[in-house]
């Protein structure tokens, strides 16, 4: 770039009488314009400043990405690549396994002569398969029993007549649902027989406390003299 010096130039005094002549002060004005930026020069000088601070605010906003989004929770923590998250094992029931006893309970009706003895009481009996709700609610208690008829009267013992009831709970009739899959049911028994069978009850899990057994006697009248039999029930704990 070339290099523009100031010519400097000896002015004539006062005495002499002399006035410089225009082209003696070319040069000095040439001079003084040249130690000035041109016009261009400054327009480029100002778009280079806008340039950097545009670079600079570009890397401010690159920078600005670098940091955690809002969304993410604070202090959690991503599992490794390749590692297992542990989970809860499921819920699972345990069904209490089947106790059978031997007992010894009687019931007896002095007026129509009936003897009935429970022998064996079994609980927690396992459920048929295919019976998964019916399982998870109720309990199968079974109950075998001997029935000995009295010979005074054709009144019949049937299965229906026998209730148990656990506890406080309300006393619950045997069902015949299940056939002979978990054991010979009690049939009904007339008149001077005797028969041995179970009975079958659906308990409800929830319940507690002792198993009473009981026969419920229907009324009778007697045809050949109109003798009134009254309803009763007789009743003994059972376990």
């Amino acid at each position: 770039m070339k290099t523009l010096t100031p010519q400097t130039t000896t002015a004539p005094s006062r005495s002499q009488g002399t006035v410089p002549t225009p082209a003696t002060r070319k040069p000095a004005a040439l001079a003084v314009r040249s130690s000035r930026p041109s016009r261009p020069l400054r327009q480029l000088a100002v778009a280079g400043i806008v340039l950097s601070l545009a670079a600079l605010g570009a890397c401010s906003s690159d920078a600005s990405d670098t940091s955690p989004s809002a969304s993410a929770t604070p202090g959690a923590t991503s599992p490794a690549p390749g590692t297992s998250v542990p989970t809860s094992p499921a819920a699972t029931t345990t069904t209490p396994a089947r106790a059978d006893k031997t007992v010894k309970v009687q019931l007896k009706d002095d007026i129509l002569g009936h003897v009935m003895t429970a022998t064996k009481l079994s609980r927690n009996i396992p459920w048929p398969a295919g019976n998964p709700v019916a399982a998870a609610s109720f309990e199968i208690v079974g109950v075998q029993l001997t029935v000995d008829a009295g010979d005074r009267y054709s009144a019949d013992v049937k299965p229906s007549m026998f209730t148990l009831k656990p506890g406080a709970a309300a006393p619950v009739t045997p069902t015949t649902e299940f056939g002979k899959t978990l054991g010979a049911p009690l049939d009904t028994t007339k008149r001077a027989q005797k028969k041995t069978g179970w009975l079958f009850f659906k308990v409800d899990r929830g319940s507690s406390g002792a198993l009473q057994l009981t026969f419920n006697r229907p009324a009778y009248t007697v045809k050949t003299t109109g003798k009134a039999i009254k309803a009763a029930a007789f009743s003994k704990p059972i376990g």
